[in-house]
């Protein structure tokens, strides 16, 4: 650290305050720091930094399933140094072992709980902890989804299918049946958040009697693949199938799908900058998170 502020012309202090993202340094000198101490290879060890002031550099995120606000929210901790201790709680029993145990002692700084609503036992338990926590549900997925089916109804669509990231609930088809939309079975479908599950997507909707006219995607990467196997195969898009993402994730701003911006990844990523403020001793105010349609060339009207 001493030779970084020599190189930089700072005291070692100002260092420290710089690379942990402390308060006391202006973000010029924060970012003239940052690239000496780059340059130079050097990073501040969080364990003996912990030891030293008191933070930990660790968040627990605890979810019922891995869904898309977790990408969000994993990248953003990652990005700000940050180790990520991961509870997947997704069944009575995983719950009940981890909240009697409360494993995570003094190893943390916060807690980000996603899509999970606590009972007042469990309320109890986390509070015991002393750090703060911060609830991210899963609103604004379900309104993305409600604005995507709007827009293909307005289109004309009926006959749509809901492609869900691995560990979505499925309850969100509920959503297309309220809409009025035609729901079949095979057209629920689950895949990894990946190009090669979206692929993989289209494979089973031929496999069925017939093909909607129309796939709503909770991944990004996914509706890519959708997409990219649909042209391989000379299908047209959006003539012969439309698709629009819940994920506006740039991706899928390249190929040209449309997308529901500010939904799943965003919302994970305000969730950690307002566990930051709480972790600071700032206050948060609860804010509405609009989310909006951004029409690209995937969607169409019914041929």
């Amino acid at each position: 650290m001493s030779d970084v502020a020599k190189a930089a012309g700072v005291s070692a202090a100002t260092v420290s305050r710089a690379l942990r993202g402390e308060p006391g340094v202006s973000e010029a000198t924060r970012q003239h720091v940052s690239e000496i101490a780059r340059r130079m290879k050097y990073a501040i060890a969080r364990d003996a930094s912990s030891l030293a002031g008191g933070r930990r550099y660790a968040i627990a995120v605890l979810t019922s399933e891995v869904s898309p606000v977790l990408a969000g929210a994993e990248g953003a901790l990652r990005q700000a140094g940050y180790d990520v201790l991961l509870y997947v709680l997704g069944d009575a029993d995983a719950r009940a072992k981890f909240f009697g145990e409360l494993p995570l002692g003094r190893r943390v700084d916060g807690v980000l709980l996603l899509s999970m609503s606590l009972s007042p036992v469990e309320q109890v338990a986390l509070e015991s902890l002393e750090v703060p926590h911060v609830t991210v549900d899963d609103t604004d997925l379900r309104h993305a989804l409600r604005t995507a089916v709007s827009h293909l109804q307005g289109l004309g669509h009926r006959d749509v299918a809901l492609v869900l990231a691995d560990g979505v609930d499925e309850s969100y088809d509920e959503i297309l049946v309220a809409a009025g939309l035609t729901v079949r079975p095979e057209w629920t479908v689950w895949c990894s958040p990946t190009v090669d599950g979206g692929e993989q997507v289209v494979d089973v909707l031929l496999d069925g009697e017939r093909l909607p006219t129309a796939v709503i995607s909770s991944n990004g990467a996914a509706a890519v693949g959708i997409f990219l196997r649909m042209q391989r195969d000379g299908r047209a898009v959006p003539d012969e199938l439309s698709i629009v993402s819940l994920d506006g994730q740039e991706l899928t701003r390249v190929v040209g799908l449309t997308a529901v911006e500010g939904a799943a990844k965003t919302q994970g990523e305000r969730a950690v900058a307002d566990l930051f403020t709480l972790i600071r001793g700032g206050e948060i105010e609860p804010a509405e998170h609009p989310v909006r349609l951004v029409v690209r060339n995937s969607s169409g009207p019914v041929a």
